[in-house]
Parts: C-alpha cells; sequence; structure tokens
C-alpha cells in the first residue's frame, strides 16, 4: 500500500513538473523578452500553452508580450489568467495592477498594487506603482508615503527621489522639499535634482540653513544650475546671515554716506575674514548683486582698495584678499560702475588710472592693487593699450577679471564689423533706441542657465498649456524661429535651447548687444543661431516666413506697438505660434511714479545722473510709495537701471487692448505664462475658466491682484490657418 502511495505521488510530480515548460524553453522565452523581439515571443509562448495549458509563467509572459505591443485588453485576460494560476506570485499581481492603471481601473489597479506589498513588504515597484496612481488621484498625501517607503527600502532610488519631488514641488512643500534636494544630489547629478533644488531653496523660509544647503547653493551658482539673477535673492538672504558680515554691513550702512577706512569697516572682523566667504565671492561674479545694504557696503569696501591701491608698499597682498578684491572689480564691471563715486574718490581713482596708462606706455611693472583698484572704478578694455595686460603674467584671480573686463570686449568689439544688416534703421524713435541701446546693452547677464531637454513647438506647448486646445504644428523639429528684438542673446540662446533643430534667426538694432549676444552663443557652442542688424518696423522687407516669433519686452519700445506687432504677424506662417511679453499699465504704476520724480528733479540719462539719482531714491522715506522700484532687479546695473527708468520710448498696455488686437487680427489666445502659485490662485478665483484664457477674468484678477503682471504680461498665441 505504501508502495503504491509513493508511486501516485512521484506520477503526481512529473504531472505537475510537465505543467511548466522546461528551463531551457523560459530561457529562451525571457531572451527574446529582453531583445524586444515581442511578436516572435509572442508566437513561441502561445505554442508552449498548447503544450502547457495551465502553466502560470506562460500566461504571465504571454500578458507581458502583449502589454510590450499595446494590446492592453488581451494582457489583462492573459496577466488574470496568471493570477488564477499562481495566486501567491507578487510579480504576477504587479503586473496585472500596472495594466489595469493603464486601462483606467484605478481602484482595481490599487488592491492589486496592495496585495504585492502585503506579500512583500520591499517590493519597491509596486510603491512607485501605487505613489504614482494615488499621484494621478490628487491623493498627494497618501503618495508621498509611498515614495518615502519605497526610499527606506532604496535610498538611492533616482526614480523614487524624482517622484517624491515632483509631488512636493506640488504641495509646495518647499522646507521638506529642500531636505530631499540635498539626498537627491548626493546620488544624481541629474537636471531634475538640481532644478528642484533651486525651486526649494528659492522658496522655502530659510530659517535654518545647513552647510549641505550652502555647498550646494554656491555649486548652483558657480554651474550654474539656473541664472544667477534666479538665486540672487536668495543668496543675498544667505549671505547676510554670516554674522562677520552682518557687522560690517551695518558699520557701513550706519557710516552712510561717509566711507569707512578699513579699520573701521571691519573693526574686530578681519579683512581676510570677510573675503573668504566663498558665497560672498561668487555672487560677486554672478550677476549684479541686487540689494541697498549690501551695496552700500561693497561702495565703501572699494573705496578701502582704493585707499590701499594708493599707499601700497612692497608688501604682497594676502590672496584670499586679492581674490574678493577681484570679484568685488569684476562686480563693478557687471553692474557697470553703477555705485555712488564722491567727487574726491573720482579724483584719486582718475590719477590711478593716469599711473595705470603710463605704466602700461612704459611698459613697467604694475602692481596688483593698483590693477585692480583701477578696474573696479572703469572698464579696464576702454584704457589704451590695455590688450597689453593681457601679455602679462597674473595671479589666478586677476587673470580671470582680465578676461572679462579686457579679452571679451575686445571679442565682441571685433564682432561689430561682420554682423550683417538686414534693414536700415531710420525714424526719430528707431534711433534713439538704437543709440540708447549702443551705449546700454541689455540685460546684462554673465552665466547662462543649463541647456533645457529640447522639445517640439507643439510638446512645449502642451507642456505650458497642458488644458488648451491648438492647431498642432506640421513638424516636429527644423522650425525656424524668429527672434525680434534679442537683446544681449539671452532670449535667443533660451529658444535656440529649447526647439528641436530650431533655425534661429535673431535680430536687435543695437549691434553692441548683438555682438554680446555672439560671443555668448559662441561660448556656449551653439551653432544654430544667426544675427543680424534689424528694424521691426521694416522686417517687412525680408520677405521671409517663420513657424514661431518671440518679441520679448520689445513692442512696447515702438513708436506705434500695434504697428509693429502687426508687422510680425505678417511674417507669421499660418498656424504658427508667437510669443510676446508687454508692459502691464497696471503693475508698472511705481515705474510711471519714479519716471514723474526722475522728470520732477531733471535727472539726466547719464551715468552720472543715473547714480545720482539711484542714491536719492535709496534716501526717500521708506512710505513712498514707488520706493517699491528698489526692489526690481533692474535698478541694480547701470544699462538695466536706464531700461527701467530712462527710456526713451515706452507704452504700456491692458489686458483689454490685448484682447481687442487679438480678435481684430483672429488670433487664438494661448495662454498666460506665470507662476504656478498664480495660475493657482487664479484657477481658484476663476473655476468656471479651467484652461485660464479667459481674457476678461484675467482683467479682474489683475485689477485684484495689481503685481500678477509685474514681470510684463508673457503669452502666447497663435495665427489661424
Amino acid at each position: 500500500m505504501i508502495i503504491i502511495k509513493r508511486i501516485i505521488a512521484i506520477m503526481r510530480a512529473k504531472i505537475k513538473a510537465a505543467a511548466e515548460p522546461t528551463s531551457a524553453e523560459t530561457n529562451k522565452l525571457i531572451g527574446m523578452f529582453n531583445q524586444k523581439r515581442y511578436a516572435e515571443a509572442e508566437s513561441l509562448v502561445r505554442a508552449m500553452l498548447l503544450r502547457y495549458p495551465k502553466s502560470g509563467f506562460c500566461h504571465k509572459a504571454l500578458g507581458a508580450m502583449l502589454r510590450q505591443q499595446g494590446r492592453i485588453g488581451e494582457a489583462l485576460a492573459a496577466m488574470q489568467q496568471a493570477a488564477a494560476l499562481l495566486p501567491a506570485d507578487t510579480e504576477v499581481h504587479y503586473n496585472l495592477a500596472v495594466i489595469l492603471k493603464e486601462q483606467g481601473r484605478l481602484v482595481d489597479a490599487e488592491v492589486n498594487y496592495k496585495k504585492v506589498l502585503a506579500r512583500k513588504p520591499d517590493f519597491i515597484a509596486a510603491y512607485q506603482g501605487l505613489g504614482n496612481l494615488l499621484k494621478a488621484q490628487d491623493r498627494l498625501d497618501e503618495a508621498v508615503a509611498c515614495f518615502r517607503q519605497a526610499l527606506k527600502i532604496k535610498p538611492d532610488s533616482v526614480e523614487s527621489l524624482d517622484s517624491l519631488a515632483q509631488i512636493l514641488v506640488q504641495q509646495r512643500a518647499w522646507s521638506s522639499g529642500l531636505e530631499l534636494s540635498i539626498q537627491y544630489l548626493r546620488v544624481s547629478n541629474h537636471n531634475n535634482a538640481k532644478i528642484f533644488f533651486v525651486q526649494c531653496v528659492t522658496s522655502a523660509n530659510l530659517a535654518v540653513v545647513g552647510e549641505a544647503v550652502l555647498h550646494h547653493f554656491v555649486l548652483a551658482l558657480t554651474e550654474p544650475w539656473a541664472y544667477p539673477s534666479t538665486l540672487m535673492p536668495t543668496g543675498v538672504v544667505l549671505l547676510k546671515r554670516d554674522v562677520a558680515l552682518q557687522k560690517c554691513i551695518a558699520q557701513s550702512v550706519q557710516a552712510w554716506p561717509k566711507r569707512l577706512a578699513g579699520q573701521e569697516l571691519f573693526h574686530d572682523t578681519s579683512l581676510a575674514a570677510v573675503a573668504g566667504n566663498v558665497l560672498l565671492v561668487e555672487l560677486l561674479v554672478s550677476a549684479p548683486v541686487c540689494n541697498i545694504e549690501l551695496e552700500r557696503f561693497f561702495t565703501s569696501v572699494r573705496n578701502v582698495l582704493l585707499n590701499a591701491a594708493i599707499s601700497a608698499d612692497s608688501k604682497e597682498v594676502n590672496k584670499v584678499v586679492l581674490n574678493f578684491y577681484c570679484a568685488l572689480a569684476r562686480q563693478c564691471f557687471i553692474n557697470e560702475y553703477v555705485y555712488a563715486l564722491t567727487d574726491e574718490e573720482a579724483l584719486q581713482a582718475s590719477d590711478l588710472r593716469n599711473a595705470l596708462i603710463a605704466a602700461l606706455e612704459n611698459d613697467a611693472d604694475i602692481p596688483a592693487i593698483l590693477l585692480i583698484a583701477v578696474a573696479a572704478y572703469f572698464p579696464l578694455h576702454t584704457l589704451s593699450g590695455s590688450a597689453q595686460l593681457l601679455q602679462r603674467s597674473w595671479p589666478e584671480a586677476i587673470a580671470a577679471m582680465l578676461t572679462q573686463l579686457v579679452s571679451e570686449p575686445i571679442q565682441e568689439r571685433q564682432f561689430h564689423a561682420t554682423l550683417p544688416k538686414l534693414t536700415a534703421i531710420e525714424g526719430v524713435v528707431s534711433l534713439a533706441v538704437q543709440n540708447m541701446y549702443e551705449e546700454n546693452p541689455y540685460p546684462r547677464w554673465v552665466k547662462a542657465a543649463p541647456a533645457v531637454r529640447p522639445a517640439s513647438v507643439n510638446d512645449y506647448l502642451r507642456q505650458n498649456f497642458p488644458t488648451v486646445s491648438f492647431q498642432p504644428l506640421n513638424k516636429d523639429g527644423d522650425v525656424e524661429v524668429l527672434i525680434a528684438g534679442c537683446g544681449t542673446g539671452r532670449h535667443s540662446i533660451g529658444s535656440a535651447r529649447k526647439f528641436i533643430n530650431a533655425k534661429v534667426l535673431a535680430i536687435d538694432l543695437s549691434v553692441t548687444s548683438l555682438s554680446y549676444a555672439k560671443r555668448k552663443t559662441q561660448e556656449l557652442g551653439l551653432t544654430t543661431i544667426e544675427y543680424a542688424q534689424a528694424d521691426i518696423m521694416k522686417l517687412a522687407e525680408l520677405k521671409r516666413s517663420f513657424d514661431v516669433i518671440e518679441s520679448g519686452g520689445v513692442l512696447h519700445h515702438l513708436g506705434d506697438p500695434l504697428a509693429g506687432w502687426r508687422v510680425l504677424l505678417s511674417l507669421l506662417r499660418p498656424g504658427g505660434v508667437m510669443g510676446i511679453a508687454l508692459y502691464s499699465e497696471v503693475a508698472r504704476q511705481d515705474i510711471v511714479s519714479t519716471r514723474a520724480f526722475i522728470a520732477e528733479h531733471h535727472y539726466a540719462s547719464t551715468a552720472q545722473d543715473i547714480r545720482r539719482c539711484r542714491q536719492d531714491l535709496m534716501d526717500l522715506d521708506e512710505s513712498v510709495a514707488f520706493r517699491a522700484v528698489l526692489n526690481r532687479g533692474d535698478f541694480y546695473s547701470m544699462s538695466d537701471c536706464r531700461d527701467l527708468l530712462f527710456h526713451v520710448q515706452e507704452h504700456r498696455m491692458t489686458i483689454p487692448g490685448i484682447e481687442a488686437f487679438l480678435g481684430e487680427n483672429k488670433l487664438s489666445f494661448l495662454g498666460f505664462q506665470v507662476k504656478a502659485k498664480v495660475l493657482a490662485a487664479y484657477n481658484a478665483r476663476f473655476p468656471n475658466d479651467p484652461a485660464a484664457i479667459d481674457l476678461s477674468q484675467w482683467q479682474i484678477f489683475e485689477h485684484e491682484n495689481p503685481d500678477t503682471f509685474i514681470g510684463m504680461y508673457q503669452f502666447w498665441l497663435q495665427k489661424s490657418l
């Protein structure tokens, strides 16, 4: 009897074994799947099912092959059969959950994800899948818990870090996000991690900041991870947390307008201690530093530098201090010597400049401190014989300073004669605006933001306006783009990078601006941008058309902005899209009041008067409403301040005026480009307009929130076919 039972057991085992394919068969199938030979693998597994109809593995494999071919309904049936045969197989239930989610059966998918996790709590992919499912249902807190659990299992999971980062941005949980961003950056150098850090550090309430945040913030400035102007407000906050620096800033502000001697300014803090602040040095060389107190401190330090150069003896300057002084000189060049200047300083600085010129003429030794001091008061490239400075051997910090202050401007001047001129520049307004930007090219910038992953125009519009319907362009790449008024190239470089294989024509009135743009474009290795001098009002002479036209902050400086806009529309192909930025009448009331103040006090648009005007504005009582202009970044450099407050031609627009123009010209409004919090506020105020394209409601919103478009109305539109 025992023998019979054993025989029966053996026979049952053989039958069971025969219900599943051999290891050779399964390996062959897996190999075909890994090689993405899905159709062949499907044929093989169907043949195997004829021999092994009860094989859970074969049904699971068939479901996987069908899913990869997009046959979701058939895949679901196969995976359900596999689940019935393999009820304890977590992989089957995971795949079943994935397929159910793809079918939109979110409740059933959630059940299966939870079955998997009940059986295998360390199944990280199930936590990730469930987290994404919950996120899709806007169950964000539950989704956060899933991704945090996934990170407990695998702390270096980039997928989990990235998914959790996206949710924290959506929740505007900046403090939690900042902590996560440090973890993300430790395991990944990907742009997503850097962008996430920038979003968090510039938005969080930085009550307490650790060394890791400071370290990565300096990296964000150095590489950079965003335009330094984006990072500047946060950089100022972090910088003013430094205890040693706080004392020096307070000393200079309290004594203002008196310039303190070095011993008074630094008091019980050594100059070297301040100079060794890495964040301070990096901010100085990256962008105009936009803060009144820091400006007054830097102005005082510059005077200390001047006096050190005048009384220089044979002692070498401390390397750390030398680097700091070079950074300060570069800051002065970046902001175009916008700092206040006393008559005594001006005379002393002129004497040093003359001494430097004489040393160049006589091939004499030039003390480092003298060179740096002159660079802090005058653009070195304008001095006779300045190119000779490049032939001498200098410490690294001075060499970097000379590259920026001498070598690069020389290169830009060489471009002047080579830039093509596409149209004549005529008319009082065009000539006045051209002259202004030849003297003061705009905008001032040093470092470009990192390149984004390029997209087709259609994908770009879908990403920025996901709820808006538009007529897709009939091309995914190779679009022809016109940048009408490119200035110093930030706009044209950004457009060339954001669209796949874009061919960009960038035009401007100012050769000086175009030369800067061309140098920066070459520096970044871009070859798809053509620069040329032209007047928007005469662009119809080109006899060319474009898929995309962008004009940011330009039309409102024309004699007739709407006429210029119509010229651009005549160059836009049917179905083409246009990005426009225009001044807002509502948002620029502080500028209107400031311009009235300027007219009343008869300030001219000269460097001397702009300096004087700025100081007078800083000295106004804080109760004066238009003193808010001091909060604008453009206030802190010469060219940008002239563009902001002293422009020779400025129009301001209204939303009803824009709406009327769009209607008259049969243009479709695709939406404003605004910050996420602004869009969320609009959607909360007007839930009946989820696409956020009702301009009459936007007018109400702007009236209720006057600073909404302080950075201009920036929007996209489409021309009818």
